[in-house]
C-alpha cells in the first residue's frame, strides 16, 4: 500500500511539473551607452505589459555594431546615426523606429563664470576645455568637423586638455574639474541637471537620429516588431524628449 501511495505521489508531481508555465521570454536589447537611461524606462514598461524580461547589454554603438553584423543573438539594436546605415543592406536589420536626436552642445558650470558666449570664445588663451575623443566619440568628430569649418580647430584645440571616451567622462571633467567648458552631447544636461549650463551658439551640425533597429538575428522575431510597435507611441518620444534627445538647433 506505501509503495503504491508513493508511486502516485511520483505521478503526481510528474503532473504538476509537466504543467508549469514556460519561463518567461526574454527580449535582448543591445544599447548604446548613450541612450541607457530612456530605453530601461521604456523597456519597464515594455516588460510590464507583456509580461517578458528584458535583458540588457549596454556598451559604445561602435563596439555594438561588429557584434549584430556577426549575427548576435539579441531582438533590438539602440544606435545613433551613422549606425543605422552601415546596417542597411547587410540584411542583418529588419526596422527601424526614430524617437529622437543628438546633437553636441556647449556647457559651462552654472552662471558661465568664464563668460563664454560664443564658438569664437573657446580659442580664449588659458581656457581649458574638454571634448569627446574624436576617434570613439561622434559627438567630438562633430564638434571639431565643425571647428575646421570656422577656421577654429588649431586655436580652440590648443585648449583641449580632456579628451574623453564617454559622456561621464567629459561631464565629470567640468563637474569635478579641471576644465572650464565641454563639448557633450544634449542628453548629458538634463542627466547632470542643476551641475551644466548650456551656452547658445550658432554651430550647425549634421542631423544625429537615435534609432531602435529590430535584428534580423532575432529568436523572437514576434516580440521583437511588438517592441518596435511599442516604441512609436508617442509615450515613448516624450520619454526621450524628457531625457534631452532633442535638437537644440532651428
Amino acid at each position: 500500500m506505501k509503495i503504491r501511495f508513493m508511486r502516485l505521489i511520483s505521478i503526481l508531481l510528474l503532473i504538476v511539473g509537466g504543467c508549469q508555465p514556460p519561463p518567461p521570454t526574454k527580449l535582448r536589447v543591445l544599447c548604446g551607452s548613450s541612450m541607457a537611461a530612456p530605453v530601461q524606462e521604456i523597456g519597464k514598461a515594455f516588460a510590464a505589459a507583456y509580461r517578458v524580461e528584458v535583458e540588457y547589454d549596454f556598451g559604445g554603438a561602435e563596439t555594438l555594431h561588429p557584434r549584430v553584423l556577426a549575427g548576435v543573438a539579441a531582438e533590438i539594436f539602440v544606435c545613433h546615426d551613422p549606425f543605422e546605415a552601415k546596417l542597411q543592406g547587410t540584411g542583418r536589420m529588419t526596422d527601424s523606429v526614430t524617437v529622437g536626436y543628438l546633437e553636441p552642445v556647449i556647457a559651462v558650470r552654472p552662471g558661465n563664470p568664464k563668460n563664454i558666449r560664443s564658438l569664437a570664445d573657446l580659442a580664449r588663451p588659458g581656457l581649458q576645455i574638454g571634448i569627446g575623443d574624436p576617434r570613439y566619440s561622434t559627438a567630438g568628430e562633430l564638434f571639431v568637423n565643425v571647428l575646421r569649418e570656422r577656421g577654429l580647430y588649431d586655436a580652440v584645440m590648443s585648449n583641449v586638455v580632456v579628451q574623453g571616451r564617454t559622456h561621464a567622462d567629459i561631464a565629470n571633467s567640468l563637474i569635478l574639474g579641471p576644465v572650464d567648458v565641454v563639448a557633450i552631447w544634449n542628453f548629458a544636461i538634463p542627466l547632470h541637471k542643476g551641475k551644466l549650463e548650456v551656452i547658445p551658439t550658432d554651430a550647425r551640425y549634421p542631423e544625429t537620429r537615435v534609432t531602435i533597429l529590430g535584428l534580423a538575428s532575432s529568436e523572437h522575431p514576434t516580440l521583437r516588431d511588438a517592441f518596435l510597435a511599442w516604441c512609436r507611441r508617442p509615450e515613448v518620444l516624450k520619454t526621450f524628449q524628457q531625457h534631452g534627445y532633442v535638437r537644440q538647433q532651428p
